[in-house]
């Protein structure tokens, strides 16, 4: 296939992805709500057109997502590879999000887990293994309580997330940040209050 061809199919492609970008995060749309047909006319193609491209709509925002995803996730380790501070790679991390506000707002909104996390985690993860790090490298007896802290912090960041964007990121990324590291010394006090 020509440049030509590569630059058209990208640019219907990213106008097939900003139609339904604005749907939801300027329209506040469900995908359910969400049709082909809408689409098509929106970003003025055919059918056949979006078909070329995606499954239906379900296919395109978890496409969407994916690529999120790998591009928060690069952020992260990218800062992770310069041996920055786990401060600035979650500044970083957040900062991505905080960008992005309308459409985490909207993807978290859907009852979701910050996809990115997991992925992230599962990077770790493979860190880790191929660096031969333990449980013990982490004050963990068993690998089964690296995972249970893993699910916590998951979790847990999830929903820190989300009621931050929902307030409309009133902290910084850097003191989002702090207020996390200090989460579990306010649950040591109030389990001994």
């Amino acid at each position: 296939m020509n440049v030509k061809n590569n630059r058209l199919l990208r640019q219907t492609d990213e106008r097939i992805v900003y139609t339904v970008y604005q749907m939801i995060t300027e329209e506040h749309r469900p995908i359910a709500k969400i049709t082909v047909r809408e689409i098509c006319e929106r970003a003025e193609i055919h059918r056949s057109t979006f078909y070329a491209h995606y499954q239906d709509v379900y296919d395109l925002v978890e496409r969407v997502e994916a690529a999120m995803s790998r591009e928060l996730t690069e952020r992260f380790f990218h800062k992770l590879d310069e041996k920055a501070s786990s401060r600035a790679c979650f500044a970083a991390l957040f900062s991505f999000i905080k960008e992005h506000r309308e459409f985490y707002l909207y993807d978290l909104g859907e009852g979701r887990m910050l996809g990115v996390l997991q992925l992230a985690s599962d990077l770790l993860n493979e860190r880790y293994l191929q660096a031969q790090v333990g449980p013990k490298t982490f004050g963990a007896q068993s690998q089964q309580q690296v995972e249970y802290h893993a699910v916590f912090f998951l979790f847990g960041l999830t929903a820190v997330v989300r009621m931050w964007l929902q307030q409309n990121c009133p902290e910084s990324p850097e003191e989002l940040y702090d207020l996390l590291l200090r989460q579990s010394a306010v649950q040591e006090r109030m389990i001994d209050w």
